[in-house]
């Protein structure tokens, strides 16, 4: 629902800052959930970390309910209008595109703890704090990604999984050093950190009138590439170890980008929506 709230909160120009501000918190709290969640088991037991996310929840719901003005639904909701927007013309190739992103950094990253540990050479200690700058990366990324919304959306639908597969590729094939190996995980970090923003823009351009029934796609979209991400990658582990996995996800993410760059419909703010008046 993010950006469909996003697109009627703030000017057409302003929504790729206004949905990279948003997503910037779940980078944050990618970052401080687990650390935080396990210091309160500790501290009280596990149930002290369930009723302490209930709580957030409730005070969550209630900053909402005084912050946000009342939104009506602008057309009704069937579940036809699903399969409506999936008709769309261009809509189903760009979910494609955005199905092969995510498979190819999922199957990454479900092996990102074995592939730092062979590859990059980090000890137990190192590990959490290498993860931790992924995570910081991947915050700046979301920003980065707002900014960058505004120069091209195709720009950065294609930019994002280049910048992934090439660190792939680095990461298994190139003997390049610790050193290097963890300016290629922040790399990682920035290109993901970009994705969601990028696609959850494209999707609201690509359907202005139904951004929500759009958005549900995406994220039905993106929840099967995770699925099907982590099982290609432990069928990839099985035949030939991590570095295969990284190999053979570096060349989808570069597939992809070449499909996005080439066939993927990437408007600018309103064109999709004059489109569509024009045709009713």
């Amino acid at each position: 629902m993010a950006a469909a709230v996003a697109m009627r909160l703030v000017p057409a120009a302003r929504v790729p800052r206004a949905v990279a501000v948003i997503f910037s918190g779940i980078a944050v709290a990618t970052i401080v959930a687990v650390p935080l969640g396990s210091y309160l088991g500790e501290l009280a037991g596990w149930r002290s970390t369930f009723l302490a996310a209930a709580a957030l929840g409730v005070v969550t719901l209630m900053f909402q309910m005084c912050a946000l003005p009342r939104m009506a639904p602008q057309s009704p909701a069937r579940l036809g209008t699903l399969w409506e927007v999936l008709r769309r013309p261009g809509f189903g190739l760009g979910l494609i595109g955005m199905l092969l992103v995510h498979v190819g950094h999922y199957a990454l990253f479900t092996f990102v703890r074995p592939a730092l540990e062979t590859i990059v050479g980090v000890g137990s200690d190192q590990l959490a704090l290498l993860l931790l700058v992924f995570g910081v990366a991947n915050f700046v990324g979301t920003l980065v990604a707002g900014w960058l919304l505004e120069v091209s959306l195709r720009l950065t639908l294609t930019l994002t999984p280049v910048l992934m597969g090439l660190a792939a590729l680095g990461l298994a094939l190139l003997p390049i050093g610790r050193a290097w190996y963890v300016v290629l995980v922040v790399f990682w970090g920035l290109a993901f950190g970009g994705v969601s923003v990028a696609w959850s823009n494209w999707s609201t351009r690509m359907v202005p009138d139904q951004a929500e029934s759009a958005g549900g796609l995406v994220v039905v979209g993106v929840q099967s590439a995770v699925a099907g991400g982590a099982a290609a990658g432990g069928g990839l582990f099985g035949l030939g170890g991590v570095v295969t996995v990284f190999v053979v996800s570096g060349v989808v993410l570069l597939a992809s980008a070449l499909l996005i760059a080439l066939r993927v419909e990437a408007p600018r703010h309103g064109t999709a929506g004059d489109g569509l008046r024009r045709a009713a």
